[in-house]
């Protein structure tokens, strides 16, 4: 590739990631107008330990900076507050009791220089266990306006379902186990490394069936079943 080809690639994504920068503001509004409307539901919003939302630019020195969406990194992020669990635990750094909580569930969209957005779950640190794993990716857009408000609304419901699965209180469920590997497997840096492991183990299971399969032929051929 001759210098000039190089310089006008690089200068045209970098006028196309300017321009997925400044996008990034409306897709905000959105997911506002969205948190607005779950957190009206103040009973139900209480059970989860409330939820809240901050945004990088809400935070020093960003804040202060007077800067626009298009010239530094953006992050919007939901979370919940505390949440008692109702049981007594020994606190590791006093040795003291004290009442176990769970808090920081989080549902957060964050983009990069490019202008590619990733989304994100985390599920509750509690005091009292702990989840196997500390974030999920949910999507990957490449560009904010991609995701509309319906997108929205799916992330905010698997958020939701994400807490309710990784709330100590519902953690050892088999079914909200499942979920969540289910959303493990769907995220792209885990999807070869969990197929390669489910082909390893559909063949070990084939391999045992077809060894059962051929013990009871020959003992059937053989008369003695």
């Amino acid at each position: 590739m001759k210098l000039k080809e190089a310089a006008e690639i690089i200068k045209r994504d970098s006028i196309n990631a300017w321009i997925r920068r400044v996008n990034w503001r409306f897709m905000d509004e959105r997911i506002q107008a969205e948190f607005e409307s779950v957190t009206s539901d103040k009973d139900s919003m209480n059970l989860l330990g409330g939820l809240y939302i901050s945004r990088a630019k809400d935070n020093d020195p960003i804040r202060k900076s007077n800067l626009i969406s298009s010239q530094h990194i953006n992050s919007t992020h939901i979370f919940t507050g505390h949440r008692l669990l109702g049981i007594s635990v020994i606190d590791p750094e006093t040795k003291a009791l004290k009442i176990a909580s769970e808090r920081n569930a989080q549902l957060w969209y964050s983009q990069g220089p490019s202008g590619d957005v990733f989304v994100f779950v985390g599920p509750y640190q509690s005091d009292a266990g702990k989840i196997e794993e500390n974030e999920i990716i949910i999507g990957k857009y490449h560009n904010p306006s991609q995701i509309t408000a319906q997108c929205i609304r799916k992330h905010f419901s698997i958020y939701l379902k994400y807490c309710s699965c990784t709330a100590q209180h519902s953690a050892s469920s088999l079914s909200n186990y499942l979920y969540r590997k289910y959303l493990v497997f769907n995220d792209f840096r885990y999807k070869s490394t969990y197929r390669q492991k489910l082909i390893v183990f559909s063949e070990r299971l084939l391999i045992l069936v077809l060894g059962g399969a051929a013990v009871w032929a020959s003992l059937y051929v053989g008369g003695k079943i």
